[in-house]
């Protein structure tokens, strides 16, 4: 049943599954109910293999899937870069889901975009965003090089053709105040999937805010 499936959890760049959603209380809440909850470090963060070379995070997808790939069919909610993966993984045929919950992104995950946007390894004191990762960064305690390596790692956007080819129930969140763009808008690009807008909210407070998890877990039935 599905609401018996493992619960994948996958953090944001920088982060770590420690620092990204156990203080908010996912963890926890989520093992409360009786799910078993399979929480992910992206490679270069947390506790995964680390590298300055960004060859090595060429497949980043596929390590991720290799995760949990022999659970069967999971529920799995990401955010931020963790959602564009599971995205991909869905997209690509890479892992099994039954519920997928997309936190943080939007339509660009369609679009062809520069690698790297700010240099997190050697920060301009003028560049606000590079400093926001910097010190998300050095407050969950990875390495900067490691982080700069996976932010400039190859990335192939994906399509159209291959985003309607993901057909599980997919819920796609973002904040009010988030530039990834609308929900709706994504979620209209997916076979089975619905937007939510969440009031007030940017995208580094999306993880914590009351409403996101309240709608998250009724989605997952958890």
């Amino acid at each position: 049943m599905a609401d018996s499936a493992p619960i994948v959890l996958i953090h944001g760049f920088a982060s770590s599954s420690e620092h990204g959603w156990r203080p908010a209380g996912w963890i926890d809440l989520l093992r409360e109910t009786g799910r078993e909850v399979i929480a992910v470090d992206l490679p270069g963060h947390g506790t995964a293999p680390h590298s300055i070379d960004p060859a090595d995070y060429a497949d980043v997808a596929a390590t991720v899937a290799e995760a949990f790939a022999d659970r069967g069919p999971v529920d799995a909610v990401g955010f931020s870069a963790g959602a564009r993966l599971l995205l991909e993984c869905a997209a690509r045929g890479l892992a099994s889901f039954e519920r997928l919950v997309l936190m943080g992104i939007g339509p660009a995950v369609l679009e062809i975009r520069e690698a790297v946007p700010f240099a997190i390894d050697n920060a301009d004191p003028a560049d606000v965003r590079a400093r926001l990762f910097r010190g998300l960064a050095r407050s969950a305690g990875n390495d900067l090089g490691a982080l700069a390596a996976f932010a400039r790692r190859p990335v192939e956007p994906l399509t159209a053709v291959e985003l309607a080819a993901v057909t599980c129930e997919v819920l796609v969140v973002t904040g009010e105040r988030d530039g990834a763009g609308s929900p709706e808008a994504l979620a209209a690009m997916l076979p089975n999937a619905a937007g939510v807008t969440i009031d007030g909210a940017d995208h580094f407070s999306l993880q914590s805010n009351m409403r996101a998890m309240d709608t998250v877990l009724n989605f997952l039935g958890a």
